[in-house]
């Protein structure tokens, strides 16, 4: 194959039979940087390679305004700086997302799970993906900003205008107008729940977030709104999608669901190998800031760079065996939230929500069978849209 070779018009993210992973195992060993034609941009393909990406900042810049001047905040948004504004910002936002202050949250998120999946039950068979995978983190996000209900119809909109990306065409007039309906809605919403808190905080992340300060620094009220956002769409969306994959790969591997079931202790491997098997998000972007060679390819500067998430975390180099789903795969370096000082903000909780919603699950039910599933069609996000399950509660 050459340089120029595009790959297949298909969904790169989801594999239903073997053509897509032995067309990426293909590419891996003979051409693992490439430039896609049809993206503009070049592919990584190896978990070593996109490592290298991850981790060389100085290299591969997260700014991408250069190669995607429509992109929208900068400000506060994470995804879109580099050092030194990254690490002040990070360190900033970061307080609220260790671990040691998420885990007082496990119980709500419990409570959420159990609420939501009472209401699906008065349906008999229900679509699991509309209802706990989509709710569950879009309600965690809420209470964690201190949004009401009102407000979530907001934030629901906003969300639902992204998951448009995966069935309309992103180059329609009416696609493009209620996308930006959607963004100045929620963009305005969260500037005046800002606003409030510096006058009237509470027990909530926005409360946190104007009041924190770090080496006398404080955020901007755009960089508040704009993190916020980010914090709606990228944790909503990639948990959505790991819950979602979570249950299809458990009821498609019914031994390791035995095996989880029999011994809560492997709830966390099972979270990591449904990231490593499913990553929620396929691919991340980075820009060159200077000419390099990667995997044998000269990439010129400011180039537009795709790391395939799908292809590192099926990487043969990486994992022994990768086309097996194993709960207990050690060491198990997925990239499901990339590599570096870019590593997803949001990892903990996604995490947390993961192993919560999971144990809940098998406690709740003492069988579950996925009776239809279909998928996000598009590069966007590693998803199920629709995932009917039959349950029998446990007596």
């Amino acid at each position: 194959m050459t340089s120029q070779t595009a790959p297949p018009r298909r969904p790169f993210h989801v594999d239903r039979g073997v053509s897509l992973h032995a067309w990426l195992r293909h590419m891996r060993d003979h051409e693992p940087v490439y430039f896609d034609t049809t993206m503009n941009s070049w592919r990584v393909l190896r978990h070593a390679d996109a490592v290298q990406v991850f981790s060389d900042w100085q290299v591969f810049s997260n700014d991408m305004h250069r190669v995607m001047p429509a992109q929208e905040f900068k400000d506060g948004n994470l995804s879109a700086l580099d050092p030194p504004e990254h690490k002040s910002l990070r360190g900033l936002l970061s307080q609220g997302f260790t671990p040691r202050m998420l885990a007082p949250f496990a119980g709500r998120i419990e409570s959420l799970v159990v609420e939501i999946l009472e209401e699906l039950e008065e349906q008999g068979e229900f679509d699991l993906a509309a209802g706990l995978a989509y709710q569950l983190p879009l309600n965690v996000i809420s209470e964690l900003l201190g949004v009401d209900r009102d407000g979530r119809e907001v934030l629901r909109r906003c969300s639902d205008a992204q998951l448009t990306l995966s069935t309309d065409d992103p180059t329609d007039d009416a696609f493009i107008q209620n996308r930006e309906k959607a963004m100045r809605e929620i963009l305005d919403y969260l500037r005046d729940h800002a606003r409030e808190r510096r006058t009237r905080p509470r027990d909530d992340m926005i409360s946190r977030l104007v009041h924190a300060e770090m080496d006398g620094r404080r955020l901007t009220e755009t960089e508040i709104v704009n993190f916020s956002v980010l914090l709606l769409l990228a944790g909503h969306l990639t948990t959505m999608g790991l819950l979602g994959s979570m249950v299809a790969c458990l009821d498609e591997h019914p031994e390791a669901l035995a095996e989880v079931r029999a011994d809560r202790s492997l709830l966390g491997n099972t979270v990591e190998e449904v990231l490593r098997y499913l990553p929620p998000v396929p691919d991340a972007g980075r820009v060159t800031n200077q000419e390099v060679t990667l995997g044998g390819a000269a990439i010129p500067a400011d180039q537009f760079v795709l790391i395939s998430l799908t292809s590192a975390n099926w990487d043969e180099r990486a994992y022994p065996d990768p086309s097996r789903f194993d709960i207990h795969r050690t060491p198990n370096p997925q990239l499901a939230f990339t590599h570096g000082i870019h590593v997803c903000l949001g990892a903990h909780l996604a995490r947390l929500e993961g192993k919560v919603a999971l144990d809940v699950l098998l406690n709740r039910y003492r069988t579950w069978e996925v009776t239809g599933v279909d998928w996000y069609e598009n590069n966007t996000i590693c998803a199920p849209r629709r995932l009917t399950v039959a349950v029998q509660r446990h007596t």
